[in-house]
C-alpha cells in the first residue's frame, strides 16, 4: 500500500501524493484564510533551552540515508542534528496501523522508542472503544503508518533510515480511519504525553460515513478536539491531501483544513520549488488551508509488507510531508521548551521559503535550520569519480538568482582519480554535476557538512542528462 490519501468511502489516507508550495510568511486565520504575521523566531535564553547536548553518534552512518533525498530539501538538518535530535519529545502519529516493533523504532542502545500507551481506536455507532498496548496497533501488511512514523522519528541505530527527530519517542495511535476515531485519538494523545501530533489520514469534504447517524459534519467534528490539543500546547500537523491528482480542483480535507491545524502540502521529488502534481493546493480565496510544503514524492522509508523493512520509489503523497514537519516541531520544542503552539506556528511560517505570489502554497517550503536559528557556514565537499574528458559543476542559488558560472558551470581538474569541488551552502543551494552535454552519469559522493563520512547519492533521482544534488540551506 503505497498511496494513502486514497478515498475509502471518501475517507482517505493522506499517503498518496500531496504537495503544496509556500508563500510569504503567514498564519491561518479563524476563517481558514492566510494572513501575514510578524517575525518572532525564538532565540533568547529565557525561551530556549540552556542545556545543549553534544552528540557523538553519526546520523550519516545510517545504511539508507543516501536514499533519503528529501533531507536535502528541508534546510540544513545535518547542522541541526549536531545540537538537537528531539530528546525528551514525544510525537503522536495517528494512522491506520503500525509495526510497533520495527527495527528502526529503537534508540541507539536498542531500547524501544514506542510508548506502551500506544493504542487502537474503533468506532461503532456513537461509541469509540480503545485498546491499549504496542501489540494492539499492528497494521498487518499495511505500511502507511509505519512509513510516516519512520519519517518523523526513526532512530540513529545503524539499522536503516533516520527520522527528522531521531531521539524523539513515538506514541503510535491506530484508528479504523473514521473521523470519530481520529478525534478520540487526538484527545488521547494530548492526555498521554504527546508534544506534537502528526496525522496523515483524513477525509475529503464530501464524506458522510459514520457521521450520518448523529448529523455531525466534517466541518465541525474536528474543531473541538483540535482546540483541546491547542489549549494543552500540543500542535496538530496534518497532511493536506492529494486533491490535485489528475488535475482535479482542490477539495477541503479534514482535519487538515480545520482551524489551528497546520496543513502540509507536498513538493515534487528532488525539488525545492516544484509542487508535486498530486498535492492539494490553495486553489482560490475560498480554499486556503495549505500552510507549508515539504517533500512528498518518491520517498524512502520504513515499511512492513512482503517481507520488506524498507522501501522507496513509489511512495508519494502529502502523507509523508506532514511527519517531516512534526519532526521539526519536536526539534523546535526541545530547543524552546517554554514556547507556545502559537509561537511555533509563527516561527514555522516565517522560516519558510516563498514559492511564488499565487497564494496557492501557503508560506512555502519548510526550512528546519532557519526555524531553529541554526545555519552552517562550512563547505560541502563534492567528489566525483568519472572517466570523462570533461566534468563540470553548475551551482546556483534559486532565491538569490546567483550562479557559480554560466552553464555548464565550472570545469574541474582531476586529482588522485577524483574531481573535487567545495561549495558553501550559504552561497549556492543547488548543484548539478554534468559532462557538458554528453549524457553520461557520474559515480557521485557528497561529504556532509560536519561528519567525516562520505555517502553515495547515486540512488537518488537522476535527471536525463545530469545528476542533481539536493538543496543545502
Amino acid at each position: 500500500m503505497k498511496n494513502l490519501f486514497i478515498p475509502l468511502l471518501s475517507i482517505t489516507l493522506l499517503l498518496a501524493s500531496c504537495g503544496t508550495s509556500a508563500e510569504s510568511s503567514s498564519t491561518p486565520s479563524s476563517s481558514g484564510q492566510i494572513e501575514p504575521t510578524s517575525t518572532s523566531i525564538i532565540s533568547s535564553s529565557e525561551e530556549s533551552s540552556s542545556e545543549k547536548i553534544e552528540y557523538k553518534t553519526n546520523p550519516m552512518a545510517e545504511p539508507y540515508i543516501a536514499r533519503q533525498y528529501y533531507l536535502n530539501h528541508i534546510g540544513d538538518i545535518y547542522s541541526v542534528w549536531k545540537q538537537y535530535r528531539g530528546d525528551g519529545q514525544t510525537i503522536a502519529v495517528i494512522d491506520e496501523g503500525f509495526n510497533g516493533r520495527h527495527e528502526d523504532f529503537t534508540f541507539e542502545d536498542g531500547t524501544s522508542k514506542v510508548s506502551p500507551d500506544s493504542a487502537f481506536f474503533v468506532t461503532n455507532g456513537d461509541t469509540t472503544s480503545v485498546e491499549v498496548g504496542i501489540d494492539k496497533v499492528d497494521a498487518g501488511g499495511a505500511s502507511h503508518g509505519t512509513f510516516c512514523a519512520g519519517i518523523a522519528a526513526a532512530g540513529i541505530n545503524k539499522k536503516g533510515v533516520v527520522g527528522i527527530a531521531p531521539n524523539a519517542k513515538l506514541l503510535l495511535l491506530k484508528t479504523d480511519l473514521k473521523p470519530k476515531s481520529i478525534v478520540k485519538a487526538m484527545k488521547y494523545a494530548a492526555d498521554h504525553g504527546a508534544n506534537v501530533i502528526s496525522i496523515s489520514i483524513g477525509s475529503y469534504s464530501d464524506y458522510v460515513g459514520d457521521l450520518k447517524n448523529d448529523g455531525s459534519k466534517l466541518t465541525t467534528v474536528f474543531k473541538e478536539p483540535v482546540k483541546y490539543c491547542y489549549d494543552r500546547n500540543v500542535p496538530v500537523i496534518s497532511a493536506a491531501g492529494n486533491g490535485g491528482i489528475d488535475g482535479n480542483p482542490t477539495k477541503y480535507t479534514y482535519p487538515g483544513s480545520t482551524d489551528k491545524v497546520i496543513g502540509v502540502g507536498g513538493l515534487a521529488a528532488n525539488s525545492s520549488s516544484d509542487i508535486w502534481e498530486g498535492s492539494s493546493y490553495n486553489s482560490s480565496e475560498l480554499y486556503r488551508f495549505i500552510d507549508v510544503l515539504a517533500p512528498s514524492e518518491n520517498m524512502f522509508g520504513c515499511c512492513n509488507y512482503d517481507g520488506k523493512k524498507y522501501d522507496g520509489g513509489t511512495w508519494m503523497g502529502t502523507s509523508f510531508a506532514a511527519p517531516q514537519v512534526a519532526g521539526m516541531a519536536a526539534l523546535y520544542f526541545q530547543k524552546n521548551p517554554n514556547a507556545t503552539v502559537k509561537q511555533f506556528e509563527t516561527d514555522l511560517y516565517n522560516s519558510c521559503h516563498k514559492i511564488d505570489d499565487s497564494g496557492h502554497y501557503g508560506s512555502g517550503r519548510v526550512d528546519v535550520g532557519k526555524l531553529l536559528g541554526i545555519t552552517n557556514e562550512d563547505t560541502v565537499q563534492v567528489r566525483i569519480k568519472a572517466s570523462w574528458t570533461n566534468v563540470y559543476v553548475y551551482a546556483w542559488n534559486l532565491e538569490k538568482e546567483k550562479e557559480l558560472k554560466a552553464w555548464p558551470g565550472k570545469k574541474l581538474t582531476k586529482t588522485n582519480n577524483e574531481y573535487v569541488i567545495e561549495i558553501k551552502p550559504s552561497e549556492y543551494d543547488s548543484i548539478v554535476i554534468n559532462d557538458g552535454g554528453n549524457n553520461k552519469s557520474p559515480d557521485l559522493y557528497v561529504t556532509s557538512f560536519s561528519y567525516e563520512k562520505a555517502y553515495a547519492l547515486n540512488s537518488s533521482p537522476v535527471s536525463e542528462n545530469d545528476f542533481l544534488i539536493g538543496k543545502y540551506l
